[in-house]
């Protein structure tokens, strides 16, 4: 099927298009989410994901692109958000003073994300970027200290600064 045919049967809500438009791309953007997703059940999540959203858009797309290249670029959004929920996950159980009692409001991974964005992105920069460090990247004080020129005893003492910021922060947000 042509391609400007298959975008209008797209938009006319054509069943013949939506299938021939899912066998046509399914294994290729698979192939493409494999290469940033290890986990195979994820990648092909991750291209439902991006069916449906452009679905949602194809009244939108106007072929200023060729349709692969628009889905594609719909697959690498997916990705991003993908790894900006799993590193927001990654923070809350890995800060040490997230416990039971400051999460009980939050339902979902989405609450989760959203939470932690909002609190770090309201957190003064040097204290997020210090937080993030620690107990994202797993670098040791001795390290930050030394990439900070800075002696290892400052850098606890403004990582207890930072804690006491972010366990601040997010109970304002309740």
């Amino acid at each position: 099927m042509q391609e400007a045919k298959l975008i209008t049967g797209l938009q006319n809500g054509e069943q013949r298009a939506v299938a021939t438009w899912f066998t046509t791309y399914f294994d290729r953007l698979l192939v493409v989410a494999q290469l940033r997703v290890s986990d195979k059940a994820e990648a092909e999540e991750l291209v439902q994901e991006t069916f449906i959203n452009c679905m949602k858009q194809i009244g939108l797309f106007r072929g200023k692109s060729s349709l692969w290249t628009w889905m594609n670029a719909v697959l690498r959004h997916e990705i991003a958000d993908y790894y900006r929920k799993k590193y927001a996950k990654k923070a809350l159980k890995t800060f040490p003073l997230v416990d039971s009692f400051m999460i009980s409001h939050v339902h979902d991974a989405d609450d989760v994300s959203e939470k932690v964005a909002s609190v770090l992105s309201k957190m003064k920069r040097e204290s997020g970027e210090l937080l993030q460090q620690k107990y994202i990247d797993k670098l040791k004080v001795a390290e930050i200290a030394s990439r900070c020129g800075r002696s290892c005893k400052a850098i606890e003492s403004d990582l207890f600064r930072a804690r006491k910021e972010f366990q601040y922060l997010w109970i304002r947000e309740e």
